[in-house]
């Protein structure tokens, strides 16, 4: 009898044991507790912008503890790799997949309905089919990158106040940029300047796009375009050559040799993106997280193009 008092007293103080140790988990998710976290990232083509969005996306996750292993893959601009790519990533060991740009936000949500999607770099999720609704987007939901290009031009003329002619060139297969010249259109009409369009079909037609372009312009202005943008030092080259100064919807496109942006900030961009992916891997309903906006914006001044240019910008 005695023994058996032992035995159970034994029990009791085990199972007191490890309740403690249950609490004193800090009550963590079971999805980030001691578990290897899997993400699959889509970039859909090579060019600062996009990889800057997907490395503030892996340095916030890595701030936050999480022991988080991102399988990354970069799409080099093959639009018909958007749909079929994603299927990589259907397997349960995914928590979710982090689509970066339109083209690829909209190739993962046809690919993969039943998965976890976060996207980033998309001007409007809701004209491009990602979502229906901000506030209710199922599987899929993410943070937009469109900035005003009225309040960029008005700050631009302020320096260049002889500007007449824009020139923009655009990807025709990019429905993201399809939104942004819509939106170029109406802010040139309310500003009194002229706007000159030229749709390009892939990235060997953006030599001869600029050339035919820079004859007519007294400024160029780059949208977040993903196959343009990957040519950009192409284009700055031959504005400098021809004196044209050039404005930016975004920073990244300033490092590569445009003159200056006051844009989205691609880095910030991916970490925001970023903090709604912590909140799905901690076990919040994705149904449940709105689409949010881009938050910051920066500045920037490419300075050795400001000196060829031979404009001083304060």
């Amino acid at each position: 009898m005695k023994n058996l008092k032992k035995v159970t007293i034994s029990i009791l103080i085990i199972m007191l044991a490890v309740m403690t140790v249950g609490c004193a988990d800090g009550g963590k998710d079971e999805k980030t507790s001691g578990k290897k976290i899997k993400i699959g990232a889509i970039q859909y083509i090579e060019h600062v912008s996009l990889d800057n969005a997907l490395k503030g996306f892996e340095d916030r996750l890595k701030e936050e503890g999480l022991d988080v292993e991102i399988d990354a893959t970069n799409l080099q601009g093959d639009q018909a790799l958007t749909t079929t790519m994603p299927k990589k990533y259907e397997q349960d060991e995914y928590a979710l997949v982090y689509a970066i740009s339109t083209p690829v936000a909209q190739g993962v949500k046809q690919s993969l309905p039943n998965k976890n999607i976060i996207f980033s770099a998309v001007t409007d999720p809701v004209k491009s089919g990602i979502v229906s609704d901000r506030d209710k987007t199922e599987n899929i939901t993410g943070v937009t990158d469109a900035v005003s290009s009225k309040e960029q031009l008005e700050s631009f003329l302020k320096i260049f106040p002889d500007v007449k002619t824009v020139g923009t060139i655009y990807s025709t297969s990019e429905s993201n940029s399809e939104v942004q010249i819509e939106e170029l259109k109406k802010s040139c009409e309310e500003l009194g300047l002229e706007l000159k369009v030229t749709g390009i079909n892939n990235i060997n037609d953006i030599g001869q796009a600029i050339a035919s372009l820079k004859d007519e312009i007294d400024v160029y202005y780059a949208i977040t375009d993903n196959t343009v943008a990957s040519a950009i030092p192409v284009i700055s080259e031959t504005l400098i050559q021809n004196k044209i100064p050039s404005l930016s919807a975004e920073e990244g496109q300033v490092e590569k040799g445009l003159l200056m942006s006051e844009g989205v900030n691609y880095y910030e961009h991916g970490r925001q993106a970023a903090e709604m992916a912590i909140k799905v891997i901690n076990g919040e309903e994705i149904k449940n997280i709105p689409v949010e906006d881009n938050k910051v914006t920066s500045r920037k001044i490419n300075e050795d193009t400001a000196k060829k240019l031979g404009v001083e910008i304060k």
